[in-house]
């Protein structure tokens, strides 16, 4: 890591998690928006992969759909990106919200606009255990 300004090389990545069906079907000439994006007024991201996947587990757990995950480089981004608490999307049940254990104190990134393509750094689908499980692909 560099103490020089405007140094990035210590960001770190971070992920979305979106059902393929549904991120095959938006245009590509778009910047992507998700199906909560109207309702929850961000969209919902996280850091480092061990969240990465408790997220999944928590909140796809019953998708039937391959799962898959945009790696959004930060600089990248056109839209403003904040650190906040833990807000559960709105398509979460009780359930997803029993699993996710995450302490209130840790802070999530949403990005408060649309995502431009050019932030999408990587795609990739999560994998599934033989208990069905998400992990992260070999």
């Amino acid at each position: 890591m560099s103490d020089q300004p405007g140094d990035t090389s210590d960001i770190l990545p971070v992920y979305h998690l979106v059902p393929a069906i549904y991120y095959h079907r938006q245009p590509k000439e778009y910047p992507y928006l998700p199906e909560t994006f109207t309702q929850d007024g961000f969209i919902h991201c996280t850091t480092g992969t061990d969240m990465l996947v408790e997220v999944a587990n928590a909140f796809f757990a019953d998708l039937e759909d391959e799962l898959l995950v945009l790696e959004i480089d930060p600089t990248r981004l056109t839209a403003p990106l904040k650190y906040e608490p833990p807000t559960p999307p709105t398509h979460s049940s009780a359930t997803s919200m029993e699993t996710f254990t995450a302490s209130p104190d840790t802070l999530f990134p949403h990005i408060y606009g649309p995502l431009n393509r050019q932030a999408i750094v990587r795609c990739f689908a999560l994998a599934r255990t033989e208990t069905g499980q998400w992990q992260m692909p070999k």
